[in-house]
């Protein structure tokens, strides 16, 4: 059948206290039945194994002891067996380091006790996170902890140093954001400002192009209507050019007063661009120190915390 993958099927790779009965074994693994399986023909494995068997032969189960050929409908969970086998007694992984641990497979977490209590279990050092690369038998660790002090130490030290360069590394870069999107607005608000400026101002040169242009028309006009009436009667005349001038005061009255109300509207709209720009300046000067007092925070927490480290 060929070898099988440890990790996806396979008994109880366990140290039993006394030696594993045949009947327990599985044929395929080599070791005690996980969750057994009874075939029609007599036989049992780990129910992973037959999967894998069943997996193998395209859907088929064949034994691997008599060879028979069977559907999956003809092998049964026998957890009679099952229950015997988790009542068997077993030992620590490290019993050949002298561990005394004993329990019954099932009621004892083997992978706990290993990695929990027993004290033969190699693991690394409790300060591996600042760097010791120390790995040693559990009941080793306390005479390393103390052999190693000084060690500790400058490991720690090196690490808190190794975390200043990183915060200030971190400030100097929010800084540098800050500054530069600090930039940015200043920018866009020149640009506003400039687009707003020509704006009015392309008004106000249009709108006194078209005052001067119906000005001169007013006089070409008046200048035709005195040219054609020279010839009437003095009186017909006086009467006339006093009608023209009265007609020409009322035209360049209300003229003045068109040009002052369009003059009041220009210093209106400039005094609206003072205050925008007063606005855009404060609140650009807001945001700036809403973002520094964080970051100048943080740097004398940690400042306060080296003293007291000191």
């Amino acid at each position: 059948m060929g070898s099988m993958d440890p990790k996806k099927c396979g008994g109880y790779n366990a140290h039993f206290l006394d030696e594993l009965s045949d009947e327990f074994e599985c044929p395929v693994c080599l070791m005690a039945l996980r969750e057994p399986v009874l075939t029609l023909c007599g036989h049992r494995l780990c129910f992973s194994c037959s999967e894998e068997i069943i997996k193998r032969n395209n859907g088929a189960f064949i034994c691997p002891l008599d060879k028979t050929i069977l559907n999956s409908e003809k092998i049964f969970p026998d957890k009679f067996t099952e229950r015997a086998i988790l009542q068997l007694k077993v030992k620590c992984d490290n019993f050949l380091k002298s561990c005394q641990w004993t329990g019954e497979l099932k009621t004892i977490n083997m992978s706990s006790h290993i990695t929990d209590s027993c004290d033969n279990t190699i693991i690394p050092c409790q300060y591996l996170n600042i760097g010791c690369k120390f790995k040693g038998m559990r009941k080793e660790h306390e005479t390393h902890a103390d052999s190693s002090m000084q060690t500790h130490l400058s490991l720690a030290i090196s690490k808190l140093d190794a975390l200043e360069n990183k915060i200030t590394l971190t400030v100097d870069t929010l800084e540098n954001k800050i500054a530069s999107k600090v930039n940015a607005l200043e920018n866009k608000i020149m640009l506003t400002v400039n687009a707003l400026e020509n704006k009015i101002m392309s008004k106000v040169e249009l709108l006194e192009t078209k005052i001067a242009s119906k000005a001169v028309a007013l006089e070409n006009k008046i200048t035709s209507t005195v040219e054609s009436f020279e010839n009437k009667n003095a009186s017909e005349v006086v009467a006339l050019e006093m009608k023209i001038t009265s007609t020409v005061d009322t035209l360049k009255n209300e003229l003045i007063l068109k040009v002052d109300a369009q003059q009041d509207k220009i210093m209106l709209h400039e005094k609206n661009l003072e205050v925008i720009k007063a606005f855009l300046a404060a609140e650009t000067e807001i945001k700036s120190r809403q973002n520094m007092p964080a970051m100048w925070s943080s740097r004398r927490n940690y400042r306060a915390y080296d003293v007291q480290l000191q």
